[in-house]
């Protein structure tokens, strides 16, 4: 049985137009098998890069889904395990330094009355993040974050998201 996460990222990917360029970078050996035992951790700076054509905008997002909260990295507190990485927020950080680029958070909030889902920029991740003082975030923060929704159909069991409208809303 496949876990959450990675129902919510096909589903995500499922939902990409087709006139979006999409390529989903491959997980390395840590996220096979789900031991706790593995040595090695994920090395990828996000899970997509998109590229929309028509306004010639490259993004590049990580994708996030849980039930309550996340727990992210920050400098002060270097150490232990978090779900949003070090790698991640600082490869998401340098990328959007460049012209025409969009990088943030998709973050996927699923229970059994919503499924709510989200785009943050990067930066207003970071900014919101520096003065918090915990070290997860929840559905109330990220609404802090100046997010943008992005609407979700259900299907039977699974959701599709209005990538096209999230493409619209960002594209420079």
């Amino acid at each position: 049985m496949k876990n959450e996460g990675k129902i919510f990222e096909q589903c995500f990917q499922k939902s990409i137009p087709d006139n979006i360029l999409v390529k989903r970078f491959n997980d390395n050996a840590a996220s096979f098998g789900g031991s706790v035992n593995t040595r090695f951790s994920s090395t990828n700076e996000c899970d997509y890069e998109l590229f929309d054509p028509e306004s010639r905008t490259l993004y590049f997002l990580e994708l996030k889904s849980s039930l309550n909260s996340l727990t992210f990295w920050r400098d002060d507190f270097d150490k232990g395990t978090f779900q949003i990485k070090k790698n991640q927020i600082l490869g998401l950080q340098k990328f959007n330094k460049y012209e025409n680029v969009v990088c943030g958070l998709i973050v996927n909030f699923r229970n059994t009355e919503s499924n709510d889902t989200f785009f943050i920029y990067i930066d207003d991740f970071v900014k919101y993040t520096k003065e918090l003082n915990k070290k997860s975030i929840n559905i109330n923060d990220v609404k802090h974050m100046n997010p943008i929704n992005i609407e979700c159909t259900k299907k039977r069991t699974n959701y599709s998201y209005n990538i096209e409208d999230l493409i619209e809303k960002t594209k420079i």
